[in-house]
């Protein structure tokens, strides 16, 4: 919808409001004063009709348009008739909206006639005289004639009410039939309409102003009295209902329809938080509605079309801030509010009733919806805007960005160029101290090897030299003696069996083995032999036990027992034990053979057990208390098989900390100096080589156990 074709869509609705309107005006001659009212919430609901009419506390009113107020109670209403003049006219109330209506003809005190709102109880009439109740005056004659009406309704009771011939109150529906066809005619057009441009562009705000058309519509033709035009009397529960029902849901439609058009959540955030808490009253009072309590649910309606009020700042605001359709949105609702305080004031009676007030707020209603147009179609053209804004923007920044990512990448490059330079510098610094790591870390494994080799020539040489300094100490013994023997047999050589002194020759041999005690002298010799054949025998087994722990077999993995491989590293680790530790030793029996290389798991028992005897032997105990134990034995189990060594000590033992971080390269616990933290780190290497677990126990106090497996 174009803003031309909307402005002359709201001259023409104008004029014809203009029209009917004036006419309806020149018509009215309400008789509010000529009306006497009752209301008692007791007696007036309990009481019979001629007891009502009876009573004493009728009261005048007062004004042209009584107003009963809001209340749920039962009201009487008494009209005092010319049985002459005003016979066959009409009694005319212009309110729609009253639940429950009954009116009495009383003739010098006798009904007459009885309507329910309008209607003759045997249907008689029909309601032909438009959507207003009406109730025929009866051609009698009578003293007194009176019209009497009980009166109930949840909304405010107002009784504009008028005497008039059939003639000229069917008129008069007639024009306002075709008002409010040509208004409904309007809601029509514009609710296809903006649908259709709903789904024809996609914008949800068609189809959020399609439900506020029809909910703000569909409202004042149910407060008009046109909802039996649509059959809503078949719907008992939702007749009583229906004016709360669509003063709830055009307050909803409202307050959706509001806020995404101004874009509040956008522009003016507080208030689209307050308005979603007017929007959860509305439907507090959608359930007191559903629930019955149309008194409560009407008040709280009320109480939430207070919220149109701040449309007006939010709509300048936004205004302000460059939405150009919040102009047309603050005409419109401005427009609208003033048609709401007129109607409400009406309805309060504090300015007049007539035909100018009464239509006020469908006249607004429809002026609102026509602006509203106009704010949508505007609300295009500041998309359109907006949409060619953004891309212009978006253009000017890929422009800007472009320039930038070629400035940036002239700047990368030279960056790049420079970075690359001193990385390569780095990477040659990093290779120079790399090698100089590799070989600094090789020279401390050759020193933990050589470290290990001097300690093991050491004790291999005190091993040695024992049974060679008693096999020497034994020769020099054997010398002596065999030079005593020398002696006797050279005196034997010397007789001579013919010679005549052969009996002094014999003495003198005799004198001879006697002062060198030939007897001992055997015995001596005998066990010099004996030690001097112990001393090659021990020097034997301590050159067979280094030789099988220095075999040198490269990489080659082979075929090698556990036991033997251990039993060499106990020969060549002797001397350590000497007034260090006591050795349990439990080899199992029929060992399997393991695929290895010795001479690098010869290495691994000698560092473990080192560690063991070092770390017992600082604890400055007896001898006999310092305990290493060596066991090993096959393992089977889930079709797994695998060959254990278990050595354990009773040293201080390690706490978890410790423990964690023996296999790490130059971690130790010794003082500096004495030693490298290469040792446990080497056998990790090498029992991964090999395949093999190691699991150790430890606990402070109690010692330490290494148990390691090899796979078979």
């Amino acid at each position: 919808m174009t803003i031309a074709t909307g402005a002359r869509q709201l001259r023409a609705w104008c004029a014809l409001v203009f029209m009917a309107a004036a006419s309806a005006c020149a018509a009215q001659s309400l008789i509010g004063k000529r009306l006497e009212i009752l209301q008692d919430s007791i007696t007036a609901e309990l009481m019979g009709l001629s007891e009502v009419v009876q009573r004493d506390a009728w009261t005048p009113s007062e004004e042209m348009v009584p107003s009963l107020g809001l209340s749920d109670d039962i009201s009487w209403v008494r009209l005092k008739l010319d049985s002459r003049g005003e016979n066959g006219l009409l009694i005319e109330i212009q309110n729609a909206g009253i639940d429950e209506l009954t009116g009495y003809m009383m003739c010098d005190g006798k009904v007459v006639a009885t309507y329910n709102r309008g209607v003759l109880q045997d249907g008689s009439h029909d309601g032909a005289f438009g959507a207003y109740p009406t109730f025929p005056i009866p051609l009698v004659e009578c003293e007194e004639l009176h019209a009497v009406f009980r009166l109930k309704s949840s909304k405010p009771l107002l009784l504009p009410m008028r005497i008039a011939g059939p003639r000229e109150v069917l008129n008069d529906a007639h024009k306002r039939d075709i008002l409010f066809a040509a208004y409904f005619g309007v809601i029509l057009v514009m609710l296809l309409y903006n649908l259709f441009l709903f789904f024809s562009v996609g914008d949800r705000s068609y189809l959020e102003y399609s439900l506020f058309i029809f909910m703000i519509g569909g409202t004042q033709l149910v407060l008009n009295g046109y909802a039996p035009y649509f059959n809503v009397e078949s719907w008992p529960w939702l007749n009583e209902r229906i004016t709360h029902v669509f003063g709830v849901f055009s307050g909803l439609t409202t307050i959706v329809f509001a806020q995404n058009f101004l874009r509040m959540s956008r522009y003016v955030p507080w208030l689209h938080k307050l308005l979603n808490g007017y929007f959860v009253i509305y439907l507090l009072a959608l359930v007191l509605t559903i629930l019955g309590q149309l008194i409560w649910a009407y008040n709280v309606i009320n109480f939430c079309a207070a919220a149109i009020f701040f449309f007006i700042p939010g709509a300048i605001i936004t205004m302000r801030k460059g939405y150009s359709p919040a102009k047309y949105f603050l005409l419109a609702f401005s427009i609208f509010i003033v048609a709401v305080v007129v109607f409400v004031m009406k309805d309060a009676g504090v300015i007049p009733y007539n035909a100018w007030t009464f239509f006020a707020l469908p006249l607004g209603s429809a002026i609102e919806m026509v602006l509203l147009s106009l704010a949508l179609a505007s609300r295009i053209n500041q998309l359109k805007k907006e949409s060619a804004h953004a891309r212009e923007e978006q253009l000017r920044i890929s422009q800007i960005n472009e320039r930038m990512v070629r400035e940036q990448n002239t700047k990368l490059e030279e960056r790049v160029r420079d970075r690359t330079a001193d990385l390569e510098e780095v990477n040659a610094n990093m290779r120079t101290t790399l090698e100089e790591l590799q070989s600094a870390q090789q020279q401390l494994v050759q020193s933990e090897k050589l470290a290990s080799i001097g300690q093991l020539t050491a004790g291999i040489a005190h091993e040695l030299n024992n049974p060679i300094n008693f096999v020497s100490s034994s020769a020099q013994s054997l010398r002596r003696d065999f030079e005593d023997l020398n002696a006797i047999i050279d005196l034997i050589k010397a007789i001579d069996p013919s010679a005549i002194n052969l009996n002094e020759q014999v003495s003198s041999v005799k004198d001879k083995l006697s002062q060198l005690d030939i007897e001992f002298t055997q015995k001596e010799i005998e066990e010099l032999l004996n030690g001097i054949e112990d001393g090659t025998v021990r020097t034997s087994e301590i050159v067979k036990g280094l030789r099988i722990f220095s075999r040198m077999d490269g990489d080659n993995f082979i075929q090698a027992q556990l036991n033997e491989l251990i039993e060499s590293t106990l020969i060549v680790l002797r001397s350590n034990f000497k007034d260090a530790a006591v050795l349990q030793l439990n080899l199992g029996e029929e060992m399997p053979p393991v695929m290895c290389q010795p001479g690098r798991l010869n290495q691994v028992f000698m560092n473990i057990i080192i560690n063991a005897i070092q770390a017992m032997d600082e604890l400055g105990r007896d001898v006999e208390e310092n305990i290493l134990s060596i066991e090993t034995e096959r393992i089977d189990s889930d079709g797994e098989a695998w060959a254990q060594v278990r050595i354990k000590d009773v040293g201080p033992g390690m706490s978890e900390a410790v423990k964690s971080q023996i296999f790490d390269p130059f971690f130790t616990t010794k003082p500096v100096g004495e030693g490298t933290g290469l040792g446990l780190s080497i056998v990790m290497g090498i029992l991964r080589d090999h395949n093999a677990e190691v699991e150790v126990e430890s606990e402070e106090g109690l010692g330490t156990e290494f148990i390691i497996r090899f796979p078979l």
